[in-house]
């Protein structure tokens, strides 16, 4: 026991200076304590500071947001004002245009302030945005500027290539921007025909029943050709009474015109005609009008070729404002089965968009469908679209069916859209088995056509450089067709009851392409 107590003793006696060093102690650990509740508040505070900041200059890019939104909502209701502002929030937009390539602000050389007008290409909305605290945001959004004719001259509202109709019947007026125009083998074209640049040959009970207009010559190399419409030409015209060649109108040409006796029947022109070099009109032909040779005066054409070249200019399409394309499959994968099984389907437009599935070949075949909504398939601008359609009927509600083949570019060559093909082929487009009267189809390709058309259909050929034929037992006739915003109206005639039908366009701001901000 009394070990014990001394042991304890002598761990309660302490050293002289223990409390000293208690006391550091003490005070490192208030120090410590002191430097980490600065940081913490000091870190509190810059989070504060900095989350103020980053609300403040969220706002003023919503400002630049609502300034750039208000510019564009005033553009869309007939640009009245170039410059916008708003206090609530805070914000001053500017509307700047250019007839150049696509810019990147509106301080891109060519891009000048402005309202947009059939010339404009792009659209630069220029919107700065203040914040609460004074902080600002500035953006420069790019728009595409889309015009188009929305009643579009002309039943083809763009082709170019040569046409031929082989014991095939076209109905509508026909606008052939390049190439010639063939008709053979009891074909038959019911409206005017416009040839802009190439010429016209007719043989084998050939029959317009419209009137003719051509750049270039206007000739028969067989019998029974019957014009029920007048000639006007840049060329000659050569004829032949061979079967009974009849024209039932008048004929003008800027060049020489002679009809000849071969063959044994009688031939006739019900008109005058007119010609800027000699007139030979042999023993079998009949012609009721007055015969004008030499004349100094150069052939009307009403409307121009001009205009017709204004007004059946190029559309690029690509796979932009067609509306929310399908997604709940692979489209690349689908079957031309399964593709029927949706076109089949009666609801909202379906928008099949395969530009995804790369450069190969994209082969649609929809056959024995009954169509019960609008459907457009669009292949990339390097890939090769096979389409082909037979046994389609429609629900009753007029359905269309397009096709497309995305232009690779939308820059314009000498002041206006021109087709740009990728692909360096040609398309296929056939049409082989019966097709319903009310179902409307369109085939749209920057690249041509190759195909036969056997069997009868309707609704819109636009194709560049294509090589068309329709055959026995084929009759296109061309319906007005128009999926906003894509593409307005394209129309079927030229000249109605009240005379030439005026081009009515259209002009809108295209979807977002570019957009900086600052």
């Amino acid at each position: 026991m009394l070990v014990i107590g001394d042991l304890l003793g002598r761990t309660r006696r302490t050293r002289p200076d223990d409390d000293g060093a208690v006391l550091v102690t003490v005070l490192v650990v208030m120090l410590v304590g002191f430097i980490v509740a600065s940081a913490v508040a000091a870190s509190t505070i810059f989070a504060i500071q900095t989350n103020a900041g980053n609300r403040s200059n969220t706002q003023a890019f919503i400002a630049a947001e609502s300034g750039r939104d208000v510019a564009a909502a005033a553009i869309a209701a007939g640009c009245g004002a170039t410059t916008f502002s708003g206090t609530d929030p805070t914000y001053s937009s500017t509307v700047y245009v250019t007839e150049g390539d696509q810019p990147e602000s509106a301080a891109s050389a060519g891009v000048s302030e402005g309202c947009p007008t059939e010339e404009t290409r792009y659209v630069v909305i220029r919107s700065a945005g203040t914040g609460p605290d004074g902080s600002t945001a500035t953006l420069d959004a790019v728009y595409p500027w889309q015009v188009t004719s929305n009643v579009v001259t002309g039943s083809m509202t763009y082709v170019a290539g040569d046409f031929n109709v082989s014991m095939g019947n076209y109905t509508g007026d026909l606008v052939l921007r390049r190439g010639d125009w063939g008709c053979n083998t009891d074909g038959t074209l019911n409206g005017d025909l416009y040839v802009l640049e190439g010429s016209v040959s007719l043989s084998n009970d050939c029959t317009i029943n419209g009137n003719v207009w051509s750049e270039g010559d206007v000739t028969s190399n067989s019998k029974t050709v019957t014009i029920n419409g007048h000639i006007t030409t840049n060329g000659g015209v050569q004829i032949s009474a061979n079967g009974g060649a009849a024209i039932d109108g008048s004929i003008t040409a800027k060049g020489a015109v002679a009809l000849t006796n071969q063959g044994s029947a009688d031939a006739q022109v019900t008109g005058d005609i007119t010609s800027g070099g000699t007139i030979t009109a042999e023993s079998r032909w009949t012609v009721s009008g007055a015969q004008t040779p030499e004349s100094i005066s150069d052939p009307v054409f009403e409307p121009s070729l001009d205009w017709l070249r204004s007004a059946s200019r190029w559309i690029d399409l690509d796979n932009t404002d067609w509306g929310q394309p399908y997604t709940e499959t692979d489209v690349c994968s689908l079957s031309n089965a399964s593709i029927a099984s949706l076109v089949s389907i009666d609801g909202e437009p379906l928008v099949l968009d395969f530009t995804t599935c790369g450069a190969g070949t994209v082969d649609v075949d929809l056959s024995s469908v009954i169509v019960g909504r609008d459907v457009v398939m669009i292949a990339a601008p390097s890939a090769k679209l096979n389409a082909s359609v037979s046994g389609l009927s429609d629900d009753g509600d007029a359905h269309q069916v397009v096709f497309v083949h995305s232009d690779a570019s939308r820059a314009f060559v000498d002041g206006e859209p021109e087709p740009s093909c990728a692909s360096n082929q040609k398309d296929s487009f056939s049409v082989e088995g019966p097709v319903g009267s009310d179902l409307r189809i369109m085939i749209y390709t920057p690249c041509g056509l190759t195909g036969t058309e056997s069997s009868t259909f309707a609704g819109q050929y636009y194709t560049n450089q294509d090589s068309i034929k329709l055959h026995a037992g084929a009759s296109f006739e061309c319906k007005s067709m128009s999926w906003p915003p894509a593409f307005g109206t394209l129309g079927c005639t030229i000249e109605g009851p009240e005379g030439i039908t005026e081009t009515v366009i259209t002009q809108r701001l295209g979807s977002l392409v570019y957009q900086t901000e600052r």
